[in-house]
């Protein structure tokens, strides 16, 4: 576990699992292992996505404002706002 937070952290790694919402997988170059490279596999880290990125500071202000988890959902509903799933 220790090791792949260091590979996360010190190297900015993506280690697979669905991206968090507000951000999209982009290619990193080659893969660090070279048996991997060969073979065409490519690393891939986390960046912040454009589509999504009003979204997330909206919901950053809702929640700084002191608006309450539950209240920023139905905000975001009201809204029509999609949520990770979609």
């Amino acid at each position: 576990m220790i090791a792949m937070r260091r590979q996360t952290v010190e190297q900015g790694r993506y280690l697979g699992g669905r991206p968090p919402y507000g951000y999209r997988l982009v290619d990193a170059g080659p893969h660090p292992n070279r048996a991997l490279a060969r073979r065409g596999v490519r690393r891939q880290q986390l960046a912040p996505d454009p589509a999504i990125a009003h979204v997330v500071k909206l919901i950053f202000h809702l929640r700084l404002a002191g608006h309450s988890k539950a209240a920023i959902a139905r905000h975001l509903n009201e809204q029509g706002i999609p949520g990770p799933s979609h």
